[in-house]
């Protein structure tokens, strides 16, 4: 299996899943894939969302709680989530703005800690 198999079944128990990523820290996507029609610029997502996460990071751990896990962004057309796999890597899922969030972090925890087993 790929990380590209891994983030197409997500979208298979789920099709309001559209793209995902797996990144590294430096932003750069290692492996990804799109429903057709491809609508999303995943370099540029993962680019700024791991960005995003480490600022979280900053957030979370300077007020006591922690370094941050996971990160879940709604926007009007679209939900972002971004879980750290490993120190080095991160997942990425764009879903529908119809998407249960619930189902969604669920999926990306099963498939975070499958990509671990992998890396």
């Amino acid at each position: 299996m790929t990380f590209r198999d891994l983030i197409e079944g997500m979208h298979g128990k789920d099709a309001s899943i559209r793209a995902g990523a797996l990144a590294g820290a430096d932003g750069l996507a290692v492996e990804e894939w799109q429903a057709v029609p491809p609508r999303h610029d995943l370099p540029a997502l993962c680019a700024e969302m791991v960005q995003f996460f480490k600022e979280s990071g900053r957030i979370t751990g300077e007020n006591g709680m922690g370094a941050a896990n996971e990160v879940f962004v709604a926007g009007e057309e679209g939900l972002l989530f971004l879980r750290r796999v490993t120190e080095d890597y991160f997942l990425l899922l764009v879903a529908e703005p119809g998407a249960v969030p619930g189902k969604c972090r669920f999926l990306l925890r099963q498939g975070s800690q499958r990509a671990r087993e992998m890396l």
